[in-house]
C-alpha cells in the first residue's frame, strides 16, 4: 500500500493474515520509534530526508490503523506488539508538526 512522506513513492507491505507490517521509512525504530520526519538524536538521518513531514504523519496514522502485530521496518530492529510504540511516535511526530 502506498505510505509516502519520506518519499514520494513510499510503499508498506501488509500481511492481513499474521498482520505483519513492512513499513519500509514511515517509521523507524533505530535511535528510538518515529514517524518518518520526527528527529531522533541517536539516529536523525530520516528527519534530515523526508520529503514531506505532514504526508508522513497521514500515513503513519493509516499504518496504525491496520493493528498489526509485528512492525519491520528499513531502519532499526522489528517490534512484536507495536501498538503502544506506533502511538506514542505518532503523538510525538504530531506534537513537533504543531
Amino acid at each position: 500500500m502506498e505510505s509516502p512522506g519520506h518519499t514520494p513513492g513510499s510503499v508498506s507491505f501488509f500481511e492481513e493474515k499474521s498482520k505483519i507490517l513492512i513499513a519500509g521509512d514511515a517509521f523507524q525504530t533505530r535511535g528510538g520509534v518515529a514517524v518518518s520526519g520526527t528527529l531522533k538524536i541517536f539516529f536523525p538521518f530520516p528527519a534530515l530526508a523526508t520529503w514531506d513531514y505532514q504526508t508522513a504523519l497521514n500515513s503513519a496514522k493509516i499504518l496504525k490503523e491496520l493493528d498489526p502485530n509485528v512492525l519491520a521496518v528499513g531502519h532499526g530492529k522489528m517490534i512484536i506488539d507495536p501498538i503502544q510504540n506506533i502511538t506514542v511516535a505518532i503523538s510525538e511526530a504530531e506534537r513537533h508538526i504543531d
